[in-house]
């Protein structure tokens, strides 16, 4: 991992990029992390995960909820309440 000053990001864009194809670019302010520049194959593979652990998630809820006699017609009363 590169870490950077932001100063420098727009004064070397190219290089940070060409950087971030090898490795996350970590871009500092004001002496913290502030944001950090990576490939797309990188982010690709983030947002995959994401929206893997969302899924299970959503599975796993779906199951207590069903577990616990919540039926999708009570679902729907419970929906149709609140709108």
């Amino acid at each position: 991992m590169i870490q950077i000053p932001a100063s420098s990001v727009r004064r070397d864009f190219a290089q940070v990029m060409d950087n971030a194809q090898k490795e996350a670019v970590i871009v500092r302010k004001h002496d913290r992390d502030y944001v950090a520049i990576i490939s797309m194959q990188d982010y690709e593979q983030l947002v995959h995960l994401k929206n893997q652990r969302l899924k299970l998630m959503a599975e796993q809820l779906g199951r207590q909820a069903k577990d616990k006699g919540l039926t999708p017609e009570a679902l729907k009363a419970i929906l149709d309440r609140d709108a």
